[in-house]
């Protein structure tokens, strides 16, 4: 199962398994640990209940007993409020992605298992979704540079239990697995005892999954003939724009967004491109009449403390050996304030210009990598390298924001 899932880096560099500590999870763990001995378990305590802390710890201590070596990742600022379960979902990744960056792991693995894909094909047919939602999960996404693999989409939940019952192993409960006022709870318990239904949600998955990477592969094809990608953070497309799939896509990329932007308003842009806003991007006429699109400059991210492997606007990684106590990093604003006298104007429109990450002190603009500006020998090894948090195909996006189970790591 694991080889079709390769190629994997060679002994040596870890594997990290995200651990929540529930059964799913703990299998997932032991199943890796067989596998391969050089794997990392990363448990993450989310804060949101008293004894999620004394979970985590005890999670550690139970893989320990495996052979497994762990580390415990703290979310801080998540608080109780609106769309908590996709704020928790979305700090939760980005500190597992940074662990593994860490440690040096290029693979992250999940236990998401069969159950978690049917519950997910039964909740995107509620949503009318369309063939790429309904192929549900994914085996495997490139996210920026750590690869996420679900290697368990096959197997059914009562085989993980088996597999930690034989290791010996406890593991924590979540009662939120089991809280009916969310919809993955509920389709949970709609499958519990229908195991027809349920495989024939997963058969219609793999079917329609198959269907999304024959999508995926046309438009590479398309990206690659057509489009024009610009390490600042645009593109430029043809004077058709492109299909409303690709659309899309690159909508969400531009945006620094995990979600794909509402369907219908994208589709109507793919039928009739026109200027527009949306979901964080501008598409903007150009010349020969091609198309941009660009960040929204009303949607950027504010300035930040500037300082080495920070991420700005969720799309852009500083990359410096300088220290800049006082510096910020935020967008370039006003192109006529750090334009170098002299030097003749872009081509590009100063409205995409100004949506250029910078550095900042003193309220003065002192770098624009991109544009090749830098006023200060201090920093000048800066670069700032854009890395949004997903690819562009559409295969690799989450498709809604409630595409995971409710605890996406067990």
């Amino acid at each position: 199962m694991m080889v079709a899932l390769g190629p994997w880096p060679g002994q040596g560099v870890p594997v990290a398994v995200a651990v929540s500590g529930g059964a799913d999870s703990m299998a997932l763990a032991i199943l890796a640990r067989q596998w391969r001995r050089d794997v990392v378990a990363l448990v993450v305590d989310h804060g949101l209940r008293a004894e999620s802390r004394s979970e985590a710890v005890q999670t550690l201590a139970r893989l320990s007993t495996l052979g497994i070596p762990g580390l415990l990742l703290s979310l801080t600022g998540l608080v109780r409020g609106p769309r908590m379960a996709e704020r928790a979902r979305r700090m939760r990744y980005q500190a597992l992605f940074a662990a593994c960056r860490e440690i040096g792991a290029l693979d992250l693995l999940v236990a998401h298992h069969a159950g978690d894909q049917a519950e997910t094909v039964m909740m995107r047919r509620r949503a009318a979704s369309g063939n790429d939602g309904l192929a549900a999960m994914a085996a495997e996404i490139p996210v920026t540079d750590v690869r996420l693999v679900r290697p368990l989409l096959g197997i059914p939940k009562s085989a993980l239990y088996a597999t930690v019952r034989a290791a010996g192993v406890a593991w924590v409960e979540d009662p939120s697995n089991h809280d009916l006022r969310t919809e993955r709870a509920r389709a949970r318990q709609a499958l519990a005892h229908d195991g027809v239904h349920a495989a024939q949600l997963l058969a219609g998955a793999r079917h329609a999954g198959a269907g999304r990477m024959a999508r995926d592969a046309a438009d590479a094809r398309w990206l690659a003939a057509h489009a024009r990608f610009h390490c600042g953070g645009w593109v430029v497309l043809p004077a058709g724009l492109a299909s409303a799939r690709l659309l899309s896509a690159l909508i969400g990329v531009i945006g620094g967004r995990d979600y794909p932007p509402g369907r219908e308003a994208v589709e109507r842009l793919a039928h009739t491109p026109r200027p527009a806003t949306l979901a964080g991007a501008a598409i903007i006429p150009w010349r020969d009449g091609q198309w941009i699109i660009a960040r929204e400059e009303s949607a950027l991210a504010p300035p930040i403390p500037a300082r080495a492997g920070i991420i700005w606007d969720r799309r852009f990684v500083l990359r410096t050996h300088a220290v800049m106590p006082g510096w910020t990093m935020g967008a370039a604003g006003a192109v006529a304030s750090w334009w170098p006298a002299g030097r003749s104007r872009s081509i590009w429109p100063a409205r995409v210009l100004r949506t250029l990450p910078a550095l900042w002190h003193d309220g003065r603009v002192m770098a624009v990598p991109h544009m090749g500006l830098c006023t200060q020998d201090c920093v000048a090894d800066a670069v700032f390298v854009n890395q949004p948090p997903h690819p562009v195909l559409p295969g690799a996006m989450f498709c809604a924001p409630d595409d995971g189970p409710s605890d996406p790591l067990s």
